[in-house]
């Protein structure tokens, strides 16, 4: 069995989750501050009230730290809470010697309150990463969301699950030698196909994929002949596919096309996998693109009332009779929020599961280039969602 790549990604995961720690530890210590000089000005005594904005700070930072930085997937236990308390003691106890420490040294001024603040939440912070990492949400997040092996040795093995994976390619002919040989190294069972939609490209992908193709009996092809949007080429790919389980990932590598086939294990897994709905949770993302996703998702939960997480996260599977349900599906980028939205809205059991999401392998991106050309994907988003939003008032009236 041809394993997911390895190479940086610890690292690279180390990294990301870093950076979630220090934009959560951000927020906790705003919290933190508010809370601390808040209790001052109403005449409480300084360690009290240094105690209080910690411990406020501190229960902002266990949900923000689970569900964002370390995106601990598995089932809440008392072990975990127990865990993160002692570490929070330990560091409460650092946080405010240091703070006592710097105010017997500097006085208590403005500048001095600041100083000692920073200090003592600086040592803190350092402790309490350290201590979450390692001790309290340090499982290895590719295997904590991933369902129990089944029996044999292989992820797949005795299952009858049928899966066909959609890949929009537009104008993505260098990336496609890179793409093929990786769907060659690792779609070996003959239950899964990959249908690569060349989606109206002006490049040389026709020729590219007539050759690469050639002799495939799991990778095919289907032509668009004028691009017509992202979501209109893989609505071509899951009209032609033909598994029980179908979805989609991206053509630029920087997902691999090896956890589709990750995916695929929960409806294997799964008593009822036609009430199942999987998709992919990012991780290694710049921090800029990070924010991005955050805000898009807080806007999209408060305004379609479904909590919705990492939206355009690859990749998205789901069952054939869930497709057939879809009405007027949006023809671009919307196309992942509409699915999304349509499991939520029909009761299906979304499982989300960690994938790496590297650099492009070549090219560029036909939408994330810039802010102009995020700003743009924003309105239309912001469009479709409006609209979604009235049809569903419409539909309760």
């Amino acid at each position: 069995m041809v394993n997911a790549l390895p190479a940086p990604a610890a690292t690279s995961r180390l990294r990301g989750e870093l950076a979630r720690f220090l934009l959560v530890g951000f927020t906790a210590v705003a919290i933190d501050f508010a809370v601390y000089r808040g209790l001052l000005w109403l005449a409480l005594e300084v360690h009290p009230a240094k105690t209080a904005g910690y411990v406020a700070g501190a229960a902002f930072g266990y949900f923000a730290n689970r569900a964002f930085t370390f995106r601990v997937g598995a089932r809440w236990h008392p072990r975990e809470l127990l865990g993160f308390l002692a570490v929070y003691a330990v560091a409460l106890a650092a946080n405010v010697a240091v703070n006592a420490l710097a105010l017997a040294v500097l006085g208590r001024g403005e500048i001095a309150l600041a100083l000692a603040f920073v200090a003592a939440t600086g040592v803190s912070a350092a402790m309490n990463f350290v201590g979450l990492k390692l001790f309290v949400f340090g499982a290895d997040p590719a295997r904590a969301d991933a369902p129990k092996p089944l029996p044999g040795g292989h992820e797949a093995a005795g299952a009858r699950t049928t899966l066909s994976l959609v890949i929009p390619c537009y104008n993505e002919a260098a990336n496609l030698p890179l793409l093929v040989a990786r769907l060659r190294e690792t779609f070996r069972d003959e239950r899964v196909e990959a249908v690569l939609v060349d989606n109206g490209s002006s490049d040389d992908s026709p020729a590219v994929l007539a050759q690469l193709l050639a002799g495939q009996s799991r990778i095919r092809s289907v032509r668009v002949e004028v691009n017509q949007g992202y979501g209109h080429g893989i609505l071509a790919g899951l009209r032609a596919a033909r598994g029980e389980v179908i979805g989609w990932t991206h053509a630029d590598m920087q997902t691999d096309p090896f956890d589709a086939l990750r995916g695929l294990q929960w409806f294997d897994a799964d008593a009822d996998p036609q009430r199942l709905f999987v998709k992919g949770r990012r991780y290694g993302r710049p921090l800029a693109d990070v924010a991005f996703t955050v805000g898009m998702s807080a806007f999209e939960t408060v305004l379609l009332g479904r909590r919705m997480w990492d939206i355009n996260a690859q990749p998205t599977l789901f069952p054939r009779a869930f497709f057939d349900t879809w009405r007027d599906p949006p023809q671009d980028f919307a196309l992942d929020l509409y699915a999304y939205h349509q499991a939520l809205r029909q009761g299906l059991r979304v499982r989300r599961f960690p994938v790496r999401f590297g650099e492009r392998a070549h090219g560029h991106s036909h939408w994330n280039v810039n802010w102009r050309a995020k700003l743009r994907f924003i309105k239309r988003t912001v469009d479709f969602s409006l609209r979604l939003r009235r049809e569903l008032r419409e539909r309760r009236a």
